[in-house]
């Protein structure tokens, strides 16, 4: 498990683990709709860190990771202004995001700037 000491894993994993447990608490009706879309999200963000640190080339996976973590956004979004995530869950869920993405905008920078060099 090469990817573990990532503090970017680390705070996604515990992000994940914080969704899971918002997700037990939503209403029905939506536990089975947004919930499993949530979980989805997370997930493949998830799976994009661990194939990116195990890649050569990570660039690719890093985007993608990228993109989903702004769809996992605007779900808990959806989540809160439906008011099935409280005031408190959802601070701390975007906190978490906000760490997340600033880690993998430093990641996906210093991968563009080793392509780069490649290059010359």
């Amino acid at each position: 498990m090469r990817y573990t000491h990532l503090p970017i894993f680390k705070d996604s994993y515990n992000l994940s683990f914080e969704v899971y447990q918002r997700i037990k608490e939503f209403p029905r009706e939506y536990k089975y709709t947004l919930g499993q879309r949530l979980k989805e999200k997370i997930s493949d963000f998830l799976d994009d860190i661990v194939k990116a640190n195990s890649l050569e080339n990570k660039l690719e996976n890093l985007e993608s990771a990228q993109l989903k973590l702004e769809c996992l956004k605007i779900h808990l979004r959806l989540a809160f202004d439906l008011k099935i995530m409280g005031k408190k869950s959802f601070e701390f869920v975007v906190r978490k995001t906000e760490i997340i993405s600033k880690q993998l905008s430093g990641w996906i920078s210093y991968e563009k700037k080793g392509q780069s060099k490649l290059k010359i």
